[in-house]
Formats: structure tokens, C-alpha cells, sequence
């Protein structure tokens, strides 16, 4: 068993390795995929963060999540593409101590508009189509894929389990605090999730329903749910409930950030919209309650040039730099990991439920 320091902090810093975004960068092509975001703006941060060290004295790692789905298998001619394509570049982050792990999105196309949406009715083809970029990825990938976060966050009971009975170990999706998929489907067919009722620690989902712990009695999935870290700030949380409800053009969003306060917000924010994130762990370290499991979370695009005020490559440092210092401030010790190692750091946590 692996024995764990209670009041040790794990930093996990994952990337959504998906294609440059329309209107996000400039020069983006809207009838194929780009990857400038990958090819140029990894390389970037790896070397913005040389210096910064944990108390191990080791450097940042990541996760870097790579999209492998229909829409890549459709527009670049295979699931694992981007592995074929540029595994020297992938092999090589590997051997910085960095893991390798699996985005998918839900995309399906509309044979009507040609256009894509989320599927979310489908339940039988979500899974197959799981299971089919699994099996591809992973003859593609030198390692097992381990770690997994969902396109837009979004589950189903089914789409959870099958993930830990594909092999794989944790999964960084869960947004606790958060909905936008209501029940009724909108006409926009995109960025649509559940995960309002969960908690904030991991746990392991029950095969009833993926957004909670599974209960005495009830069967659990095998996979490991990691929340993203979020902010419980009710004047934060207004300021992310008025966005959302301005992207979703539903007004109830303001009332889900009242009855349940939550904001989170990507590593590459600008640090003045990073904070509350910062003081939150502040916050969770005072009440030293055992480990933090600390899951940030961004998209490689965010660390270019782009369009957005909220991203910008440098935040990256001076986010984590902060991180660093407010576990530095409160005595207790703070690791940089790869998401695939939390479960078994996990697994003798008696309070981590």
C-alpha cells in the first residue's frame, strides 16, 4: 500500500490536445483541422516553465489529452492520427516525464446540415465509438492510456463505466457545481454537461449514476472521477454563472451559482482571474482536512497568440508559481504528477469520500 502524506498537495496540470479553434486564432482553416496549438504552443510552456520546482525539487509535468474521435477519424483518416502523425514530438514529451492520455469528443456529423453536433441521444454509438478510438489510440500510443477527460465534460452513466471497464484508470471530467444539459436539448448542440450534484473530492461513480460516490450496496465503475479544483467564492461564482448563462441563453444558470457557489477557470487565465482558485486552496489548507488533489486544466490553442482577454501563455507560471507559494506559506508539501498516478495515491484516503 502506498502510504501518503496527509497534508501533501498533488498538482495535476492537464491539457485538451484538440484541433485550433475557428475564431480563436487567427488563420484557423473551417473545413479541416489545424494543430498549431499542439505543435508550437507545448514547446512553448515546457520551456516558460524550466526553473519552477515543487518541493521534491522536480519540475511541472503534464497530461496532455489527445483527441482521438469521430470527427478526427472523419477529417484526418484515423482515430489515433495525431499519434501517427507526430509521435517523435509525443515520444519526446514522454521522456520529459510527461503522460499521454485520450480526449474525446461526442461529434457526430448531421447527415442533414453536414454540420457537427454532440451526441447525446445515442447512447449505443457513444460507447462504440469509445471503444473504437480506444483500441486505435492504444496501438498507436508506446504506453497504456490511462487518464481521460471528455469533450465539454460531458457523461452518461454508460459513457463512465465503460471508460474504467476500456482500462482506463482516472478520469479528470467531472466539473462539481456545474450544468448545462438541463434535461430539454437546445437547438445549439454543443458544450452540454452534468455535473451539478457531485462532490468535490474524487470518488469512485456508481454504476446508478455517474455524478456521485456509489453508495452501500450499489456497484461502483473503475474509474476514478478527479474534479477539476473550483472555487466556492458566491461573487466569483456570479461573475462564471453570468457568462454561462449568456453562452446557454438560460437564466437559471445565475440561480445554480447562488444555490451552489462554484468557479473554476483554466490555468492560462490571466492570474487576476485565477485567484480565486488560489485563495480557495488557501483556504482548503488551513482547514487541513488530508491531501488536495489540485486538477487545472487547459486547451493548447490558450497558449498562443489568440483573440481571447482571459488567456495568455505567461499566466502559466505566475498561476502555478502562486500555487507553489501558498502550499510554500502553509508548511505543507506540494508535488507535480501525472493524473494517471492519483488513484493509487488515492486508494488509502479515508476521508477523500
Amino acid at each position: 500500500m502506498v502510504i501518503v502524506p496527509r497534508n501533501t498537495v498533488y498538482i495535476v496540470v492537464s491539457c485538451d490536445v484538440d484541433p485550433d479553434r475557428v475564431g480563436f486564432l487567427d488563420g484557423v482553416p473551417s473545413e479541416s483541422l489545424a494543430w498549431r496549438g499542439m505543435t508550437e504552443g507545448i514547446p512553448a510552456v515546457k520551456q516558460l516553465l524550466c526553473g519552477l520546482k515543487d518541493s521534491a525539487e522536480r519540475e511541472p509535468v503534464f497530461t496532455w489529452l489527445l483527441r482521438a474521435d469521430e470527427q478526427v477519424r472523419t477529417l484526418q483518416g484515423a482515430y489515433g492520427w495525431v499519434v501517427q502523425a507526430h509521435e517523435a514530438f509525443l515520444r519526446s514529451l514522454q521522456q520529459t516525464g510527461d503522460e499521454l492520455g485520450w480526449h474525446p469528443h461526442l461529434w457526430r456529423r448531421d447527415l442533414g446540415t453536414g454540420s457537427w453536433v454532440q451526441e447525446l441521444q445515442d447512447v449505443d454509438w457513444q460507447v462504440d465509438m469509445l471503444e473504437r478510438a480506444h483500441a486505435d489510440l492504444t496501438a498507436c500510443l508506446p504506453s497504456e492510456v490511462k487518464s481521460v477527460r471528455m469533450g465539454w465534460a460531458y457523461h452518461n452513466t454508460r459513457t463512465c463505466c465503460a471508460l474504467g471497464d476500456l482500462g482506463v484508470a482516472v478520469d479528470l471530467s467531472p466539473l462539481p457545481g456545474y450544468r448545462t444539459l438541463t434535461g430539454r436539448l437546445p437547438a445549439r448542440r454543443e458544450n452540454l454537461f452534468d455535473w451539478y450534484v457531485s462532490p468535490r473530492a474524487p470518488f469512485r461513480p456508481s454504476r446508478a449514476d455517474y455524478r456521485r460516490p456509489a453508495r452501500e450496496g450499489e456497484e461502483a465503475c473503475r474509474v476514478l472521477e478527479v474534479p477539476g479544483f473550483v472555487s466556492t467564492s458566491l461573487p466569483w461564482s456570479l461573475v462564471g454563472g453570468l457568462q454561462l448563462a449568456r453562452k446557454t441563453r438560460d437564466l437559471a444558470q445565475l440561480w445554480q451559482a447562488v444555490r451552489r457557489p462554484t468557479y473554476c477557470i483554466n490555468v492560462t487565465a490571466r492570474a487576476v482571474y485565477f485567484a480565486p482558485l488560489v485563495r480557495q486552496l488557501r483556504k482548503a489548507l488551513r482547514a487541513k482536512n488530508g491531501p488536495v488533489v489540485f486538477s487545472t486544466s487547459f486547451h493548447a490553442d490558450e497558449l498562443l497568440p489568440n483573440r481571447s482577454r482571459l488567456y495568455d501563455l505567461g499566466s502559466v507560471r505566475s498561476n502555478l508559481e502562486a500555487l507553489v507559494r501558498a502550499c510554500h506559506d502553509a508548511d505543507t508539501p506540494v508535488e507535480f504528477v501525472q493524473a494517471r498516478r492519483i488513484p493509487a495515491l488515492f486508494t488509502p484516503w479515508s476521508s477523500a469520500s
